[in-house]
């Protein structure tokens, strides 16, 4: 009998496991690509350093294999560039190529967040964590577009999982090393998360013997020689030294200050003042669920469906007792860290959604461990909650594959304005001229003309940002494109890209127009 229970139970287990997952590449799958439409500047900017070192082996400022791009002047990870170069070798710059690696990422989660919930506190509690991340709207956002930050979470959860697969008798403790320095590469936010987290887990493992000093050792020193090239990088640029090359890898000096420098309280005037500001950011961002980005979140499902912050609390308490740790039980205190570690980010750096994503993971942990624990006591609450949950999940489908997302992020994607430069740059017999209402469009230049850096690297000519809110410098020209409708005035042959708002600046000369969506293509007739 017990034989034939187990064997039930496995298969009890199989099924909602491949029934959860199902339901997960669906949320990820279904119109991807296309949604959200266009490509945000961001993913134009990650793809286009891929195709780069790909083609050319170095960045778009001519940087061989930086560890970190510089990108719109502040800086840019540089991890998912690398990552991304096969799929852009192969597929070129597009949505697909350059959101695939995003995706799949989304896909693997699920079963990484399995794995760890089964070691943690069992099967019921993973079989929960995995449906929770599988219907997480944070999560299925999250995985698919592809600002370069979306990687670290993934990241966080492989070194996590395999943190809570270490013991005396394996090395998983080096596998999680490896991935957590790999975080440094993926995101900023990492330089504090990462150490803060570590800091709070491997001597509590060490103490209750279930790590070896010799693991512990090895894996630092590996974790060490992974993380020097960023940690070199961190030191060009808060001492102000010069670009470093260690061989064919870059340590680049960013041209303007860091976007680690300008949004750390701690390079502030005033530190104390910046920290309280950030934790009522914190505060407000976790209760509304929502912040400043419409592609963040859809509206009103927030990162996990708007009401559940006290949920979160709740959870969260439950992870704190110290007698997790007399018992020789550090499981829930490993979501505990997880979460704190988090927190310091939100309290170092004025966060949103994307900055902030360090969270929603051990968010996801803290709700399973509130209803795991009630279910001890309410054993029919799990099947409820499911039910809620899923109801509420259908909801989100809805509308996040509704009209009004799409035409909110299409706005916001810039959708047609790659169409468009592919129909306008052979036709014009002169200038290329661009809408200023958008920033940064010189990307989408480099994305579909692929120059190499040599035929313009020495000709750029920038305005730096004056805002520390928005640190992207600002490109005046690149070749024979122009970024300002009035810089094309003086030329009669001059084309134009703008918004659909827009007309061309000289209304005495007649154009062929052709529209792309969001823009228009104005020709000379």
């Amino acid at each position: 009998m017990k034989t034939i229970n187990t064997f039930f139970v496995r298969w009890q287990t199989l099924l909602l496991f491949s029934a959860i997952l199902i339901v997960g590449i669906f949320a990820r799958t279904w119109e991807f690509a296309s949604l959200p439409p266009g490509l945000n500047v961001d993913e134009a900017s990650i793809g286009t350093e891929a195709y780069y070192l790909y083609k050319y082996g170095m960045d778009r400022y001519g940087m061989t294999y930086p560890v970190h791009l510089i990108s719109w002047g502040s800086g840019q990870n540089a991890l998912y560039a690398y990552l991304l170069i096969p799929f852009v070798a192969l597929k070129g710059i597009n949505a697909f190529s350059v959101r695939l690696p995003m995706m799949l990422a989304g896909i693997f989660a699920m079963p990484l967040i399995f794995v760890a919930g089964r070691r943690l506190l069992g099967e019921k509690f993973a079989l929960l964590a995995m449906f929770f991340l599988a219907i997480s709207p944070w999560h299925i956002v999250n995985s698919r577009w592809a600002v370069e930050s979306n990687i670290m979470p993934f990241l966080f959860l492989t070194g996590f999982t395999a943190l809570t697969l270490a013991d005396t008798k394996n090395w998983w403790l080096l596998v999680s090393s490896i991935f957590f320095a790999l975080c440094l590469y993926a995101y900023g936010t990492a330089y504090a998360g990462v150490p803060v987290f570590l800091l709070l887990t491997v001597p509590l493992l060490l103490k209750l013997k279930r790590i070896t000093p010799a693991q512990t050792v090895i894996s630092a020193a590996v974790f060490t020689m992974l993380a020097f090239p960023i940690l070199l990088f961190l030191a060009v640029n808060t001492l102000k030294l010069e670009t470093l090359h260690l061989g064919v890898i870059t340590i680049p000096r960013l041209p303007v200050e860091a976007r680690y420098e300008t949004m750390a309280a701690v390079f502030g005037e005033s530190p104390f003042a910046a920290v309280a500001k950030n934790t009522r950011i914190l505060f407000d961002v976790l209760w509304t669920q929502s912040d400043a980005f419409p592609w963040n979140f859809v509206t009103p499902y927030g990162y996990f469906y708007t009401y559940t912050f006290p949920l979160v609390l709740l959870g969260f308490a439950l992870t704190l007792p110290f007698k997790f740790i007399h018992e020789k039980r550090p499981e829930r205190w490993l979501i505990a860290a997880w979460m704190l570690a988090a927190v310091v980010v939100g309290i170092i750096h004025p966060i949103n959604l994307t900055r902030f994503n360090l969270i929603f993971t051990p968010i996801l942990l803290c709700i399973t461990l509130l209803f795991i624990d009630l279910d001890k006591h309410l054993p029919k609450l799990i099947p409820v909650i499911t039910v809620i949950f899923s109801v509420a999940f259908v909801f989100f489908t809805r509308a996040y594959h509704g009209e009004e997302y799409k035409k909110v992020t299409s706005a916001l994607f810039n959708e047609g304005i790659v169409p468009a430069i592919e129909y306008a740059a052979p036709k014009s017999k002169s200038l290329v001229c661009f809408t200023d209402e958008h920033y940064s469009l010189y990307i989408y230049v480099l994305l579909t003309q692929k120059f190499h850096p040599s035929e313009y690297i020495h000709d750029l000519e920038w305005i730096d940002p004056t805002d520390p809110a928005d640190p992207a410098r600002t490109l005046l020209a690149l070749k024979q494109f122009r970024f300002k409708p009035d810089d094309c005035l003086s030329d009669p042959d001059a084309a134009y890209i703008l918004t659909l708002r827009e007309s061309p600046p000289n209304p005495n000369i007649a154009y062929k127009e052709k529209k792309f969506t969001k823009f228009v293509v104005y020709l000379p007739k």
